[in-house]
């Protein structure tokens, strides 16, 4: 395999998101970047339903905007994921974990 070509495993970006909303460190391959965005855009807006409280709805509305506008990415997440709160995390593990079960029964939303 080239390591120019971008991993496109979307089940692999979810469990890796799984990971990183629980605070392990994971390796992170270039993603192909369509595919990226589109998983992150699942799991915000999934996220939302998860979430308790209103201020973490408002923060992961603000981080699907900011995904829409191709401001997302899963490096990105490891990072914003040391800061946020346990409610917000909780919310994108679910969500992400929902996400890689459709994923398993060959169910897509994007």
């Amino acid at each position: 395999m080239e390591n120019t070509r971008k991993n496109n495993d979307s089940r692999y970006l979810l469990a890796a998101l799984i990971e990183i909303y629980r605070g392990n460190m994971v390796y992170l391959p270039e993603f192909d970047p369509e595919m990226e965005r589109n998983l992150l855009r699942d799991v915000f807006s999934a996220a939302i339903s998860f979430a308790k409280f209103e201020e973490s709805r408002n923060t992961l509305s603000d981080e699907l905007y900011n995904c829409v506008r191709g401001n997302a990415s899963v490096k990105g997440q490891a990072e914003l994921a040391k800061t946020q709160t346990p409610d917000v995390l909780y919310a994108k593990m679910v969500a992400a974990a929902h996400i890689l079960k459709l994923d398993e029964n060959n169910f897509k939303f994007s």
